[in-house]
């Protein structure tokens, strides 16, 4: 069933649909008055009409709307949420689109066609009245003057028809809509009109793929060739808020390219670049150029969207709206506030739309984005699950869709699931060569199992990708990172400066991590007075450090575990303190609630549980020999001999969130259902609250002898005493 090529008449509550004419409404006069809508809209109507009563899904729908064209999901959402608008106007009820979470959209108006009608006398009215060229001329003698005038501009109305582009253009068009005209060859070789018409396509192709764009497909484009438009009336025509226009010049070795992005409305010029590029190879060069313009493209537009959102509807947002105004937030320097902003608008949206694909992958990703800058250490123990669980729900929906594909790497990394990570990046890369996440991606799963040279290129790689990515701070980090375990250390320290000079609203933790791998380079290459300086900085950002603190991610990657140790030692050199004193006595006060941010002085005692030394433990372990939890924090993959790792147990949150049942399901299992069992918490040390943290959490679930090692591994490494393998577990 092609909604296209239905030859039939519908008839439902107060209006007509006409495959040729399009969507009528009946007027108080009986007088049928077109109703604007756009082209996308009536095609999705006719489905929903030709099928009514019955469920359609989603990608019934889409098949047949957008027929051999790869869009987003949300393209389908826009163009129910303006057939609401239209048919639902009035209603006191429910909307006569009905959704059905995950699955589709029902019809559920009681449905007639037009020619079953003329037999019934109820609809002969809404029938009779249709505007055709037989009741113009002869229907309502009475007003005979009238109907001759009305026949008139009638006629002069079909005749302004194909000139205005048809009867049903709409001004009511799509957020985040656009058409790429043919870019104009100004090169005086008409031959290389080519290279114009390659890049519009490339364009328009990146542009299409971008999750929530509606793009007019090249063949409607390319019929603006050569001619003199006015944008204003394309914009019309095509339905369309934005138009992007642009011209080619290939100059000798180099190519030109001039673009902009219009107003298609109000004709006004909202964005233009330029951008040059030199033709080594010209194949390579175009691909260049097309991404650069695609990518600072998408950007204008998620901004400029935004800024118009919040202008049209400042007070009654609606879960698109929402997305827009988040995406803008990210697409600039990310600091923990406009995060904090961009999740409260997803979480929103997600309300709003709870099959929102984007929302809960803006969602998830914001999660994994603060564990990675927060130097792998995730704010609260929920945010795990949920990110696995928001991003295991959009790969049903989309499993091949970039924006997935990526998001679902990026948690294998933030999880070190790092044969995971290596499938899940390469998997990027096939299918979309050009996202630079997924040599990024893949850049990090090879520096963490020991392939150094290898992730240098990658990340050499995504950076000429995608030089104007927001998230830069943190791809130039993990690009000095692995030039600093290879030792080349004056590379190392301009890509840590490049990151820095990145995004200065990164967090003190984050940028005292990137100032203190800076001050080790420094030492590491002979230069102490430029280390000790870098130090004070990172001291001043981050002052809670220890040399010990300097462990590997991956454990199991001895080139890593090497270099680790030398950056410990430079530390030391620097005046960082080893180790952090286990008695000392901060003066901070005792709460009994877990933790979020986890650096910081401890409290000596804690609410329901035992505070213990490192002697205590060591009896401890001798007389009543109890279950040794440890966090799994800045691990070496050893711990206290018997130590079980619960990694991640020891993060904030509440007694209430899921990872405290998940917590108490582990403890019952390792317990034997025993509230008695003696059990020790041990965390890094008492400038980390993840042992104390966990102890609380065992103390909530009712376990009665709890305690806590507030030294942590670092004073029983410090002691000098027997570690063996840590036992990492599931929980």
């Amino acid at each position: 069933m092609d909604a296209r090529t239905s030859t039939d008449s519908f008839l439902f509550g107060q209006f007509r649909l006409d495959r040729l004419r399009g969507l009528f409404r009946c007027d108080p006069a009986g007088d049928l008055v077109p109703v604007s809508l756009g082209s996308r809209a009536l095609d999705v109507l006719r489905v929903l009409i030709e099928r009514h009563g019955d469920l359609v899904s989603k990608d019934e729908i889409m098949a047949t709307v957008w027929p051999n064209i790869v869009v987003e999901e949300a393209n389908l959402t826009v163009q129910i949420s303006a057939l609401r608008r239209v048919l639902d106007q009035g209603s006191s009820g429910q909307s006569c689109i009905q959704t059905v979470p995950g699955r589709g959209y029902r019809f559920v108006l009681a449905v007639t066609r037009a020619e079953d009608a003329r037999s019934d006398p109820a609809s002969a009215s809404i029938v009779d009245t249709a505007p055709t060229q037989e009741t113009v001329r002869w229907s309502r003698l009475r007003w005979h003057w009238l109907v001759a005038w009305g026949g008139f501009a009638a006629v002069l109305v079909m005749i302004a028809v194909p000139w205005t582009g048809g009867w049903f253009t709409s001004d009511t068009r799509s957020r985040l809509s656009l058409v790429v005209l043919p870019f104009e060859n100004l090169s005086d070789d008409r031959s290389e009109d080519y290279l114009a018409d390659a890049i519009t396509d490339d364009v328009t192709t990146d542009l299409s793929r971008v999750p929530g764009m509606f793009v007019i497909a090249r063949e409607s484009a390319f019929t603006f060739q050569g001619k003199a438009v006015d944008v204003r009336k394309i914009g019309k025509e095509l339905g369309v808020r934005y138009v992007v226009e642009g011209s080619v010049r290939r100059q000798g070795d180099a190519l030109r390219v001039n673009a902009q992005l219009v107003d298609s409305e109000t004709g006004a010029q909202l964005w233009a670049d330029r951008f040059d590029q030199p033709l080594k190879d010209l194949n390579t060069g175009q691909e260049d150029i097309v991404r650069r313009i695609g990518q600072t493209l998408n950007v204008a537009l998620w901004d400029v969207e935004s800024a118009r959102s919040r202008r049209e509807r400042p007070t009654n947002p609606d879960a698109f709206d929402l997305i827009i105004r988040a995406r803008s937030l990210r697409n600039g320097l990310r600091s923990r506030q406009q995060n904090e902003q961009a999740l409260a608008l997803y979480e929103r949206a997600l309300e709003l739309d709870p099959a929102s694909v984007q929302a809960k992958l803006g969602i998830a990703r914001i999660l994994i984005d603060r564990n990675l800058e927060a130097l792998g250490q995730w704010t609260a123990a929920d945010d795990v699950a949920r990110a696995g669980t928001l991003i295991a729900e959009a790969q049903l929906v989309q499993p091949t869709s970039e924006d997935v594909l990526i998001a679902a790497a990026e948690l294998a990394q933030a999880q070190e699931r790092w044969t995971d990570l290596i499938f899940a990046a390469q998997r990027v890369i096939d299918l979309y060569p050009n996202r630079a996440e997924g040599y990024e991606l893949l850049g990090m799963a090879k520096r963490l199992v020991g392939s150094l040279e290898e992730a240098i290129q990658l990340y050499e790689k995504s950076v000429r990708l995608d030089p104007r990515e927001p998230n830069m701070f943190l791809r130039c980090s993990c690009m000095a990172y692995a030039l600093l375990l290879v030792g080349r250390y004056e590379e190392a320290i301009r890509w840590f400066e490049r990151s820095l000079a990145a995004n200065p609203k990164a967090s003190n933790a984050s940028r005292g991590a990137r100032y203190s791998a800076i001050a080790a380079a420094y030492v590491l290459s002979g230069r102490l007075d430029e280390g000790q300086a870098a130090m004070h900085v990172a001291e001043q950002l981050s002052p809670y450090m220890t040399a010990r603190m300097s462990s590997p991610e991956n454990p199991r990657n001895s080139v890593e575990v090497a270099q680790k140790l030398r950056i410990a030692d430079a530390w030391r050199q620097l005046g960082m303190p080893d180790h952090a004193v286990e008695d000392a006595d901060f003066g901070v006060q005792d709460v009994d609630t877990v933790r979020r941010d986890l650096a910081g002085p401890t409290p000596t005692e804690i609410t329901g549980a035992r505070t213990i030394r490192t002697s205590d433990l060591v009896t401890l372990l001798g007389d009543r020999r109890p279950i040794v939890i440890d966090t799994a924090l800045y691990s070496w993959g050893r711990s206290i001999p018997g130590a079980i790792g619960l990694k991640n147990a020891g993060l904030g949150g509440n007694y209430l969130d899921k990872a405290q049942e998940q917590l108490r399901r582990k403890m019952q299992e390792l317990t034997k259902g025993d509230p008695s069992v003696p059990i020790v918490t041990v965390g890094f040390n008492s400038l980390r609250f993840d042992g104390r943290n966990l102890a609380l959490r065992l103390v909530a679930l009712g376990y009665k002898h709890v305690y806590w090692y507030r030294g942590g591994r670092e004073a029983w490494e410090v002691a000098g005493l027997p570690e063996t393998a840590l036992d990492v577990q599931g929980w």
